[in-house]
């Protein structure tokens, strides 16, 4: 029987050197021979292939594009994508966004906006922003309305803004869900979206159940997407509560894990 696999991208697909800077990681980064091979010979054998990253659209490079999965689900699950089409997208209604600039503004918080076809800074104290070419710079919610299509999914943060974050704690809890992506880097997503909606989404448009899913991740955006599968597969540098619940550890995203984790389950 087919099988239908879903694949987180950053610390799975591809490995992070953890010494280099997150962002620069995300854009730079490519998956290896061994990853290119592995899912060529999946679609030789008739298996399905999911990317299922929290990436959006925009930052999906190319190459892995050129890997021609099924379908992609996107944005931590805000976004289905298949066929060259988007055939779903959940964004954040412009009056939350608004009002959680505001917040962001107030507290000095810098965060990532990520939508289909935008990624904005928004540095509230100033500065400038490289690390992801294409970024568009902004310091204020005027000139995120201004700069941009206002159509966001999520938004990323690094570590260093967890103690102004926990000052607007009741209001995040109240519409995001919050993971930590490992690495000192954590992620925002509208409340009720998450990896394990946008499998579930997946599965529904193929006509198809959980029987004969398998998934791989390695950080906590990623425990909805292995809960909504048949077996959930951890990487050997997957955060421990992501090992715990997995099924199988593989090895680490450096040692081409994914592979070792396929051929462990006569996948390839």
């Amino acid at each position: 029987m087919p099988a239908t696999v879903f694949f987180d991208v950053d610390g799975t697909l591809i490995w992070h050197d953890p010494s280099s800077n997150a962002a620069k990681n995300v854009a730079h980064a490519r998956p290896t021979a061994g990853i290119i091979e592995a899912f060529a010979r999946l679609h030789a054998r008739g298996h399905r292939t999911f990317i299922c990253t929290g990436r959006p659209l925009c930052l999906l490079q190319r190459e892995l594009l050129d890997l021609k999965p099924t379908g992609l689900v996107l944005s931590a699950g805000a976004c289905l994508y298949m066929d060259g089409a988007m055939v779903s997208e959940k964004t954040i209604d412009v009056p939350l966004l608004e009002q959680t600039v505001r917040h962001f503004e107030e507290l000095g918080i810098e965060v990532i906006f990520e939508g289909s076809d935008t990624v904005a800074a928004l540095l509230p104290r100033g500065g400038d922003y490289t690390d992801i070419p294409g970024t568009v710079v902004t310091h204020s919610l005027a000139e995120l309305r201004a700069k941009t299509p206002m159509r966001f999914s999520k938004f990323s943060y690094t570590n260093e803004m967890l103690p102004r974050l926990a000052h607007m704690k009741e209001f995040i809890d109240a519409h995001y869900g919050t993971y930590d992506l490992g690495l000192g880097t954590g992620e925002c997503t509208l409340r009720g979206v998450d990896k394990g909606v946008g499998v579930r989404a997946a599965l529904a448009a193929l006509g198809l159940d959980a029987q004969g899913t398998y998934a791989f991740g390695d950080s906590e955006n990623d425990l909805p997407m292995l809960r909504a599968v048949e077996t959930p597969v951890a990487m050997g540098n997957a955060l421990a509560s992501v090992k715990a619940a997995s099924a199988y550890v593989t090895d680490s995203a450096e040692h081409d894990g994914v592979v070792t984790g396929l051929e462990h389950f006569g996948l390839i």
